[in-house]
């Protein structure tokens, strides 16, 4: 690459430059103008305040002038008359008109003259005009000057008559100024007498002196002997000056100050101190005979007149456009200094992309060619040499068509993004990819062409290829349209298609039609989230055979990418064999389970009849080694004592068996109760005390301080496993001790206890570490020879280990070999009943079913057994109509197909445990394999299909049985068939059955748990059933609320019925009617009909018209309704129904299929022409609805069955009887 040439050097601050000093030199100019016209302006407008002034002080002369007019006029007026009266005074002063013409006078009064001793002649000439008028202050004075008149006559200047003015040195000064000299003088400042504390004003007096007419007054005394008083006018100087000033007055701050007291100023308006005034002006005015001085100052109000604010904007104004004017040619420097420099780059840079492009071109792993419109060859790489197998100069000018013949024959003459065969320099072909980008040049189009080898590329398919074709499973690409790209053999030997066939196809044409939707779906989802995974796990995938025949599946998918373009790439395992594999381990799984529960059974069935003969020998040896009639020898008690105790030894083991068999079939019963820590080991210690005594062993318990002094569990079974325990313990232990050790275990050091640990810890001969499983092995002990030193079935520890583990706790052993043993229990505080979770479950629950399947036949059955049993159903075709469903009603279990359309019912599942109010609701699923074994949810439960009838009746009695019905039956019944019979019955009516067979098995279950009804058969093999009755009344009483049944083969005799009233029983025949047993328990729910041997029953005698086209049929129901007491009307057809129907009145109608005519017809006939107001009944499972909406009133809702069709008769007449009694 060429070296980047060097920008030549810009000058960037010289728009700044130019900009500040264009700024400075103008703004400058523009300044020093304003600033001259400003001065300019200030000269004008002081001089237009000095003429103000002038103004003022001209008016305030004026003024003065005036009043001296109008004091002069009044003493011409006076002068004129000897004697002035109130009236003349009054019309003269009228006449001036102060007030309107000379405004801010306060007063014109009239004072005269008078010497001490003519005072009173004075006062006394007033007064007979004015009889009030009296002259104040009081006091002799050698002069006066009494006020008689005032005008105008208000009430202020009405205070001044009388008055005398020479009482007050100021005021006798003036007016002995005035007289001496005879013009007029105004006073000094002072106080008037008509001013108010309220805005009180300073005032002057004018006193013009008036003398007598013809008197000579040319020197002093000839004026003092001529005075006869003086006119003068009162001036407050605040209104004096608003007179003057009148609308101007705001404009302008006025002081007025006497020289001769400075201190106390005539006029002097408040200012605000915080304004300063722009404008003032001092005048010196002498008036009538005092020096004033004037000071007026601007007001705010006065500059804002005068004030020009235009200057101000002007110069705003001036400076903005200097400011613009630089900015605009700084500006424009700027935007060409950076033209310029922006045209030195953009040279720079076409230079240096250039160079980087042929750098780029030629460093390019890819062939590229660069030629123009005509196809000749401008640039080329070293790649393209390479490929081409010719050196760089020869391709440069070469024509293009040499080496890509074909090039040329496109549409615009070049194609784009092809496959093409380009030729080499010697002439062999190259299989290439031609890319192709055009772009445009001055003289010109031009073409860059990039070709990439694939001979690389055809390789790796062809190995990609011959790796498909030997998987050893069937493959098939598709793109994401679901087209079949391409296939291997295995496919076509899998589904019997040629790949011809299949090329191009469809991948929906290797599945069967019921899949086709949710092969949509998973395209769709696939394509949103291309990610690996399997199909056919959880749920099972059937592709179809080209003779139609289903192949299970395993699919798995991966996304696989071509360039821009989405594959899958799908790889497809039959497991038809896998299938066969399971069904084969399947059967085998339930012939291993039945075999084991027949051995389980077998054990238990064996223990009872060996314990029955061994008692009796038990009971024998006993007596025998007693030996009270004395007459046996020593040797012979020594024998009876050796079959006594191996009698003993014997039971125990039968004990043993019969506790592990009960284990191992689930039916243990636990016995729950609170339990004393205490008084339980101590029990126990006791019990055993005596033979560690013999073993010369000692024998003690030990609890620790934080053990918790109550648990709840069973204590039979704990005592049983901690005998056990202490039995070894005590046995294999030849000295030293044995101890139990009682302490509580918390989750955190210090904290409260949340568990109890029970070890029992001996001296014994210890196990060795690789004997510890087998130690709990049934029937195993570590020494299995004959010759073993210790006896034992080795049972004991077995039992234990798992009946600790029905009690929800642990047992563990530490122990070496010589050194003893330690046994260790370990159990919860409380031991919870799965039972009793499940029952307040379902109690909270309503009697609603949900079935999720999309087989109708099955949904059908279910919803029909449901129905029987009292339950509600609602079916949904598919998974999210179910979790919609879930979401608006609360269900009490839920049949779960995991077969469904839209989803995976193991999808659904998730769904239904996600949602916390079915988060633990009974789930039920149909599926076609086993559950797995690593699988663990207590409220989830498997059934296989096909589900058969029994299976979903055991299935709701189960149910029925934790919902509604918590009580427990004991049913002691020696004959197994009458027995079975009987179980079925009570569970199928809600109870809860404990079968046993003899009286020691119904002692003991007795003993286990706590029982609501008793039914015992008399007659049992080896024991009467009332001795069984008391037997179990000594072990627990039974009270009012223990319901007791006995039935037998003969009629109790009286004294066993005398018997049988203290425990409140009841006596029945024993027959084949197993539906006598419903009258006693289920009182509160519709029992079957009673056989002709009940009475009292009100339907005894009705007659139903019972329509069936089948003879035996009506043979058959016709003994049943005969047993139920009815009597029966049959009918073979539609017209007989119709004939039978009018010969006679019926209480019920109960219709079957017909030959001769629809039943539908046979109702609405029976309704409309023929009245028929009688219940009608169906018995047509398949159509009960279809004929409910023709008019029926119900039907059976399944497969006839003797007892739902006696509830169904049942509930109909009982309702015709209590209309009847109602």
């Amino acid at each position: 690459m060429e070296d980047r040439p060097t920008l030549s050097i810009r000058k960037p601050w010289l728009p700044v430059l130019v900009t500040l000093t264009l700024t400075a030199g103008l703004g400058g100019w523009v300044g020093w103008q304003w600033q001259a016209l400003e001065q300019r302006a200030r000269q004008e407008q002081e001089g237009r305040f000095n003429f103000e002034v002038d103004y003022i002080e001209h008016r305030l002369r004026e003024r003065m002038q005036a009043y001296e007019m109008v004091l002069r006029g009044l003493a011409g007026f006076i002068a004129a008359r000897d004697k002035v009266s109130p009236e003349d005074w009054l019309k003269t002063t009228d006449q001036l008109q102060l007030q309107e013409i000379y405004p801010g006078i306060q007063a014109v009064s009239l004072a005269l003259y008078a010497r001490n001793e003519q005072l009173q002649a004075l006062v006394n000439s007033i007064s007979r005009e004015r009889p009030d008028f009296h002259v104040y202050p009081e006091g002799k004075r050698e002069e006066y000057v009494v006020v008689e008149y005032t005008h105008p006559q208000i009430w202020r200047n009405r205070k001044v008559l009388g008055f005398d003015l020479m009482s007050e040195s100021v005021r006798h000064e003036t007016i002995v100024y005035a007289r001496d000299t005879g013009f007029p003088v105004v006073t000094g400042p002072l106080r008037l007498l008509q001013e108010t504390d309220e805005n009180a004003q300073r005032g002057v007096l004018l006193f013009l002196p008036i003398y007598k007419t013809s008197a000579p007054i040319s020197s002093a005394d000839e004026r003092r002997k001529a005075f006869l008083g003086v006119l003068y006018g009162a001036f407050r100087l605040d209104d004096l000056m608003e007179g003057i000033l009148k609308a101007r007055k705001d404009l302008f701050r006025l002081q007025i100050v006497d020289f001769a007291e400075p201190a106390q100023p005539l006029l002097k308006e408040r200012l605000d101190e915080s304004i300063k005034a722009s404008y003032r002006d001092v005048r010196h005015i002498h008036m009538y005979g005092r020096n004033w001085q004037l000071m007026v100052t601007s007001t705010p109000q006065y500059e804002l007149i005068v004030a020009n604010g235009s200057r101000a904007f002007s110069l705003f104004a001036g400076l903005a456009s200097v400011l613009l004017f630089s900015m605009l040619v700084g500006g424009y420097l700027y935007v060409r200094e950076r033209a310029l420099a922006s045209s030195q780059a953009m040279t720079l840079e076409l230079r240096e992309r250039e160079a980087r492009f042929r750098l780029l071109i030629e460093k390019l792993p890819v062939a590229t060619l660069l030629c123009d419109e005509h196809g000749r060859i401008e640039l080329a790489n070293r790649s393209a040499a390479t490929l081409l197998n010719v050196d760089i100069e020869q391709l440069l000018g070469n024509r293009l068509s040499y080496y890509l013949p074909d090039v040329l024959n496109g549409a615009h003459g070049i194609p784009v993004d092809t496959e093409i065969l380009a030729r080499q320099a010697t002439g062999e072909p190259l299989p290439v990819t031609l890319n192709v980008t055009r772009f445009r040049r001055g003289d010109g189009l031009r073409y860059v062409l990039n070709l990439v080898d694939l001979r690389a590329f055809k390789r790796a398919e062809e190995r990609f290829r011959d790796m498909v074709e030997g998987l050893p499973n069937a493959f098939v690409l598709s793109d994401c349209h679901g087209q079949i790209v391409t296939i291997n053999r295995q496919t076509e030997m899998m589904f019997g298609y040629s790949r011809q066939e299949l090329i191009g196809q469809p991948l929906g044409t290797l599945l069967p039609e019921s899949t086709q939707r949710n092969h949509q779906e998973l395209c769709l989802s696939f394509e949103k989230h291309p990610e690996p995974f399997r199909i056919g796990r959880n749920r099972e995938v059937f592709g179809l055979h080209k003779d139609g025949r289903m192949l299970p599946l395993e699919v798995g998918l991966a996304p696989l990418r071509s360039g821009d373009e989405l594959l899958v790439q799908s790889v497809l395992i039959d497991i038809t064999h896998r299938k066969n594999a399971e069904l084969r381990l399947r059967d085998q799984a339930d012939q291993l389970a039945t075999v084991n529960r027949y051995k389980s059974e077998f054990l238990a069935n064996m223990s009872h009849e060996l314990r029955t003969p061994l008692n009796s020998i038990l009971i024998l040896s006993d007596q025998l080694r007693d030996n009270r009639a004395g007459n046996l020898s020593e040797k012979q008690v020594h024998h009876a004592d050796i079959i006594h105790r191996a009698g003993s030894d014997l039971l125990r083991l039968i004990n043993d068996v019969l506790d592990l068999s009960r284990i191992e079939v689930g039916r243990l019963q636990l016995n729950l109760e609170t339990l004393d820590i205490a008084g339980l080991l101590g029990e126990i210690e006791d019990s055993l005390q005596p033979l560690a005594e013999q073993k010369g062993l000692h024998l003690y318990t030990r609890i620790e301080p934080n053990t918790p002094a109550r648990i709840v569990s069973d204590r039979g079974r704990l005592q049983q496993i901690l005998r056990n325990l202490l039995s070894n313990a005590l046995k294999f232990t030849e000295q030293g001790e044995v101890e139990v050790i009682a302490r509580g275990v918390s989750d955190e050091p210090g904290g409260e206890a949340k568990r109890i640990q029970l070890a029992v810890r001996d001296t014994g001969i210890g196990i060795p570490t690789d004997e510890f499983k087998r130690i709990f092995l049934a029937f195993q002990q570590i020494d299995g020879s004959i010759s073993r030193r210790y006896g034992g079935a080795g049972l004991g520890l077995a039992i234990s280990q798992q009946l600790v583990e029905v009690l929800q706790g642990s047992l563990s052993v530490e122990s070496s070999l010589g050194m003893g043993s330690t046994f260790t229990i370990e159990l919860p505080l409380a031991v919870s009943s799965p039972e009793d979770e499940v029952e307040q479950f379902l109690a909270s629950r309503g009697r609603y079913l949900l079935i999720v399947s999309e087989d109708l036949e099955y949904v059908r059955q279910a919803m029909e057994v449901g129905q029987i049993y009292g339950f509600d159903s609602m079916h949904c075709v598919n998974g999210q109509d179910a979790i919609e469903a879930l979401q608006d009603k609360r269900f009490a279990a839920v049949l779960l197909d995991l077969q469904l359309s839209d989803m995976s019912g193991w999808q659904c599942y998730q769904q239904v445990r996600a949602d916390e109010h079915h988060h633990d609701v009974p789930v039920v699923i149909l599926a076609n394999a086993p559950q797995a074994h690593d699988w663990h949810d207590g409220a989830l439960r498997y059934l296989l299909k096909p589900v058969s009838r029994t299976d979903l009746q055991r299935l709701f009695v189960e149910w029925l049985r934790c919902e509604g019905n918590p009580e427990r039956l004991l049913l002691v019944e020696a004959e197994p068939e009458r027995a079975q019979r009987l179980r079925d019955h009570f569970e199928r009516i809600g109870y809860s059955v404990t079968l046993t067979d003899r009286s020691e098995d119904a002692r003991l279950a007795f003993a286990e748990r706590h029982f609501k009804v008793l039914v015992i058969d008399f007659d049992l093999p080896e024991a009467d059933g009332m001795d069984l009755l008391e037997a179990l009344d000594r072990l627990r009483p039974l009270g009012k609320e223990t319901k007791v049944i006995v039935y037998s083969r003969d009629s109790l005799p009286e004294s066993e019925l005398y018997r049988l009233q203290h425990y409140s029983g009841t006596s029945l025949a024993r027959n084949d009617d197993v539906a006598q047993f419903d009258a006693i328990l289920m009182p509160k729910i519709e029992a079957p009909l009673a056989s002709l041997d009940a009475v009292g029953q009100p339907w005894l005698g009705r007659k139903v018209l019972l329509v069936d086209a089948d003879v035996k049929n009506i043979f058959v129901m016709s003994g049943l309704l005969d047993e139920f007491g009815l009597q029966t009307t049959p009918a073979t057809g539609f017209a007989e129904a119709l004939l039978r129907f009018e010969e006679s009145v019926h209480d019920l109608v109960l219709l079957a299929p017909i030959n001769d005519g629809d039943i539908r017809d046979l109702i609405k006939t029976l309704r409309e022409e023929h009245g028929c107001q009688v219940p009608i009944l169906c018995l047509d499972p398949a159509r009960r609805e279809a004929l409910i909406e023709a008019g029926a009133d119900d039907g059976l809702a399944g497969p006839f069955e003797r007892d739902s069709f006696a509830v169904l008769v049942q509930r109909w007449l009982g309702r015709i009887t209590a209309s009847e009694t109602g």
